[in-house]
C-alpha cells in the first residue's frame, strides 16, 4: 500500500478519467455515466466485515484500489484514531489522515483494502473508492461510502448493478435507490 497527499490523489483520480466537477476537490457521488445502486449499512459489526469484503468483491478482479477518504470528524465518537494511525504506521507512514488522505491498495493488498475500508465504515468517514479494474478500460466501476450511513456502488453495466442488486436483497439490505445511467 501506498498512501498519497491530496494533489497526488486527485491526480491519480484524474488519470483513471474520474472528473472532479469544477470548483470540488472530491468525485461525485454519483456519476452521470455509471449505473448505481445505494443501500444503507448494516448496524452490527459483523455485518460491516461482510460489508466490506462484498464491496471489495465488487470492484474486482482490479490492478489496484485508490481508497480516498474525503471526509473525517463527522462523528467524532466513533473515530478511533489510535487504531487508524497504528495501521497506518504498520507501512511505515507517520503522516496525518488530512497530509495524504489516499490509500492506494494493489491487487495482491485486499485483506489490507478491506481493513482500511472497516475501519473507515465504522469511523463514520466518507471514502471513495477508484479500482483499475482488469476489464472494461477506466471508470467502469466506483464505489463511494457516507458518513451519513449509506452506500453506492456503481458500474458502466447495468447488469452488473441488477447482480450486486440481488446479493444485497439476499443478504437483507435496506436498499434505497437504483439508478440508470
Amino acid at each position: 500500500m501506498r498512501l498519497l497527499t491530496r494533489d497526488e490523489t486527485a491526480s491519480w483520480a484524474s488519470g483513471l478519467g474520474v472528473e472532479l466537477p469544477e470548483g470540488q476537490a472530491v468525485p461525485e457521488e454519483q456519476p452521470d455515466h455509471l449505473h448505481q445502486i445505494r443501500f444503507l449499512l448494516p448496524q452490527t459489526p459483523g455485518q460491516v466485515a461482510w460489508l466490506c469484503r462484498f464491496i471489495s468483491t465488487c470492484l474486482a478482479p482490479r490492478d489496484n484500489c485508490l481508497l480516498w477518504v474525503t471526509e473525517w470528524g463527522v462523528w467524532p465518537s466513533s473515530e478511533n484514531w489510535h487504531l487508524y494511525y497504528r495501521l497506518r504506521q504498520s507501512y511505515s507512514d507517520q503522516r496525518l489522515l488530512h497530509e495524504a488522505p489516499g490509500h492506494l491498495f494493489l491487487d495482491y493488498e485486499e485483506a489490507d483494502l478491506v481493513s482500511f475500508l472497516q475501519l473507515g465504515v465504522l469511523s463514520g468517514w466518507d471514502m471513495h473508492l477508484l479500482p483499475v479494474l482488469q476489464y472494461g478500460g477506466t471508470d467502469t466501476a466506483r464505489a463511494f461510502v457516507s458518513h451519513d450511513e449509506w452506500v453506492a456502488l456503481s458500474h458502466r453495466e447495468i447488469d452488473q448493478v441488477t447482480e450486486w442488486t440481488e446479493s444485497l436483497r439476499r443478504a437483507g439490505y435496506r436498499l434505497l435507490s437504483t439508478g440508470a445511467a
